[in-house]
């Protein structure tokens, strides 16, 4: 009888299907994870090569990890890092990753990514949310200010109540915006009826939120017709969604952001929201400023491509 070979890749699906049976509490993700970590073993040898084949009758083992205590652990996770001085990091988030741990999440995040290149920032701030005193949503890419020391964190905290902080976005909206800039100048709280999302307006636990924002090119999808514009967005607070909260009530809601647009700003070619967290400036104690930049990132430079923007090459 001739052997029958499957690849690692094949290995790994059949695998996801059998474990998911068998330990319905444990992720594909995680899973997958654990293949590449050498907790399976072939006939009692770990497997890490990615050509390695499976013969048939081998036997394959699955070394589960031990149960989660609910403590944050370093996982290698590739970080840009565009400034590392005077106990301050900036770092260019990537689209997809989490800031830090929430309720129900325990996977990759920016703060497990933190503790495994910086591990004296366990010691910074909170739990589960080492040197972090600001936060991008997932979907949000672009730089995020981490404290490296506890002195640095408490600075931060006060910087960012003192407005010595200055955050730029780029954003791209449905439709053409009344004005080429203005601001919005409404509170912002929980929306009482989906848990989810934040509303604009008056509301028992509303904060004064402030966003400004200037158009800087018009843009039309060749493929619906639909008119877009391209914005260059200033916070002046940090409140939950703000940007995505403000635009929304203006009747412009965020490209691919459908928790506040709805399907009409669901598009072809565009996996999230369109929002990038450009620059930041931040006020160090001695009282010079700082800057860093994020390149636009590639899906969001891709997506402006297809509309045909003439300055997508600037950003």
């Amino acid at each position: 009888m001739p052997q029958h070979k499957l690849k690692v890749e094949e290995l790994k699906t059949r695998l996801d299907k059998y474990l998911a049976h068998a330990l319905p509490a444990v992720s594909r993700s995680q899973i997958q994870r654990d293949i590449e970590a050498g907790r399976v073993e072939v006939n009692g040898r770990k497997v890490l090569e990615a050509k390695f084949v499976v013969r048939l009758n081998d036997r394959l083992e699955y070394n589960e990890p031990a149960a989660d205590n609910g403590e944050l652990r370093p996982i290698n996770l590739p970080l840009k890092v565009l400034y590392n001085q005077h106990g301050l990091l900036i770092i260019d988030k990537p689209a997809g990753l989490v800031v830090h741990p929430g309720a129900g999440f325990k996977g990759e995040s920016l703060a497990s990514a933190l503790l495994f290149h910086f591990k004296d920032i366990r010691v910074v701030g909170e739990d589960h949310r080492p040197g972090i005193v600001h936060r991008l949503d997932k979907d949000t890419s672009g730089v995020i200010l981490v404290a490296k020391t506890p002195e640095m964190y408490e600075y931060l905290k006060d910087a960012f109540a003192q407005r010595k902080v200055r955050k730029e976005y780029l954003a791209l909206v449905l439709g053409r915006m009344a004005k080429p800039m203005g601001s919005v100048d409404t509170p912002i709280g929980k929306n009482e009826q989906d848990f989810r999302k934040m509303a604009a307006g008056p509301s028992p636990d509303a904060k004064p939120a402030l966003t400004e924002y200037r158009v800087i090119e018009e843009l039309q999808n060749p493929e619906t017709l639909d008119f877009y514009s391209l914005i260059r967005v200033k916070l002046h607070t940090g409140r939950t969604h703000q940007i995505r909260v403000h635009l929304a009530s203006l009747g412009h809601p965020l490209i691919g952001d459908e928790l506040y647009g709805g399907k009409k700003v669901k598009v072809k070619g565009l996996a999230r929201q369109f929002l990038h967290a450009k620059k930041i400036e931040v006020r160090l104690p001695d009282e010079t400023w700082i800057e860093a930049e994020s390149e636009l990132a590639g899906d969001l430079k891709e997506f402006l491509k297809r509309l045909n923007s003439k300055i997508v090459n600037t950003l």
